[in-house]
């Protein structure tokens, strides 16, 4: 889950990057409401995120104290123990103390530590996000909002997580039977003709 939404987050950045950048040099009513929603929302993953590390904490310390008490009663338990047997019948443990010292000490034999090689997840992570942004790249700010109306029928968040999603794949074949499961293409219409033929540079680019 946490995976999840730093994933989100650092979509969120660059999308804010991106459209500040544009705001910054043609300041417009709409790319100001863009930048809001934009803001909010990664503002919302964030207070997400702050929740679970609150609920990873608390788990922990909860567990941490509990530990910490059953390992002090145990030790609390072992010295009555121990004070109980020297009381009643001292000779016989001191002999044995005496005994234990003259025994060789065992030889303890150390597992071997095996380190298990895990992939970098950041640098999957990073690479993703490096490709999402190379297709975003081929993608104007007005086609952007073309796509979004007359494609994704103003669904703008469907629109990011389809191009998201594309970014990763590995040819242009999977990308549009993939984008056609999500939207219907209808190549009459020349936003779905345009949007493929960004799809093409992307993947001839890639490969």
């Amino acid at each position: 889950m946490k995976q999840k939404l730093l994933a989100d987050i650092e979509l969120d950045v660059h999308e804010l990057k991106y459209l500040m950048d544009s705001f910054t040099k043609e300041p417009t009513q709409t790319l100001s409401e863009l930048l809001k929603r934009s803001v909010a929302r990664m503002q919302g993953r964030l207070d997400e995120l702050s929740q679970e590390i609150d609920s990873v904490e608390l788990v922990s310390l909860s567990s941490f104290v509990v530990e910490e008490t059953v390992v002090k009663e145990n030790e609390i338990t072992a010295q009555e123990k121990d004070a109980s047997v020297i009381i009643q019948s001292p000779k016989p443990v001191i002999a044995a103390a005496e005994e234990e010292e003259e025994e060789e000490e065992p030889v303890i034999e150390e597992a071997p530590v095996i380190i298990k090689k895990e992939e970098p997840k950041n640098a999957v992570l990073g690479e993703s996000i490096k490709l999402a942004a190379g297709l975003r790249h081929f993608i104007s700010l007005n086609d952007s909002f073309r796509f979004s109306r007359e494609l994704f029928k103003g669904d703008t968040d469907l629109m990011n997580r389809v191009i998201e999603q594309i970014s990763v794949m590995g040819s242009y074949k999977t990308a549009v039977a993939f984008l056609s499961s999500k939207v219907e293409i209808d190549e009459e219409k020349d936003a779905v003709v345009d949007f493929l033929e960004l799809l093409k540079k992307y993947f001839n680019q890639s490969a």
